[in-house]
């Protein structure tokens, strides 16, 4: 059986450059021991039983690995770098957020749509939220907050809400906000959650997008693969890249 893996980021680099590989195996598992078996350098994404190592995620035809048997047949695999554990990061000045700002709230006023309040989700959504505000001329800001956490006896991260909207929102139109939909997970629980509200319609926005999400929100600004740095956050990103020795830093200058 053929399966197709795609190597996101830098991880192509320790594949002499390809970024989509296809290997002969029986399971998404086999596919993967036999990948490091051609491309030794691969290894540090992928332990030698065939699963992604610490910093690095795995999705078969679009589901995360750890819900899948190892076992299972597959047609396509991403390997990549998750948040906070990759090996290659874009990393953004302020002017940077201030254009893909401008660039959604184009969208929306685009699109028609016309929010009456701002839900963000904290932290990531907090700053963003806060400019389409005032780019939108909306004066209702709340936020909403929510963690990801594995339960005993389940597979993969299940999210929660850890703070409750701050706001009400019956009958009104809200734009939901956040600075990447990654996985998609906590971008979809929001929605579920914030429905329990009774708003009049609800519609996402984040600044970036990862190609592997399985929730592409209504506006956003690009796609990235990347390990994606705001300027908010340079501690985080410097106490943790100290760790990193395989780090590669692309500035977006």
């Amino acid at each position: 059986m053929n399966i197709k893996i795609k190597l996101l980021a830098a991880l192509k680099y320790r594949a002499n450059g390809n970024e989509v590989i296809d290997i002969d195996a029986n399971s998404w598992k086999d596919a993967l021991k036999k990948l490091v078996n051609i491309y030794p350098e691969l290894s540090i994404a992928i332990e030698s039983d065939g699963t992604p190592k610490a910093g690095f995620m795995v999705f078969v035809d679009g589901v995360d690995y750890r819900i899948k048997d190892e076992n299972e047949e597959a047609k396509e695999i991403y390997l990549l770098p998750v948040n906070h554990g990759g090996i290659e990061a874009l990393l953004l000045l302020w002017e940077d957020i201030e254009k893909e700002v401008d660039t959604i709230a184009d969208k929306i006023i685009k699109s028609d749509y016309k929010p009456d309040v701002i839900i963000s989700i904290l932290r990531g959504g907090v700053i963003p939220g806060r400019l389409l505000a005032d780019r939108l001329d909306i004066s209702d800001i709340g936020s909403m907050e929510i963690k990801l956490y594995i339960a005993a006896g389940q597979k993969g991260e299940r999210p929660y809400m850890r703070q409750p909207v701050t706001l009400p929102i019956k009958d009104k139109r809200v734009l939901l906000v956040d600075d990447v939909s990654d996985s998609g997970l906590t971008l979809n629980f929001a929605i579920q959650a914030i429905s329990l509200y009774m708003p009049l319609e609800i519609k996402t926005a984040t600044l970036y997008v990862k190609p592997w999400t399985r929730l592409v929100p209504d506006f956003y600004s690009k796609e990235v693969d990347k390990w994606v740095v705001f300027p908010w956050e340079k501690k985080e990103f410097e106490k943790e890249a100290k760790s990193m020795h395989d780090l590669i830093i692309k500035s977006s200058k």
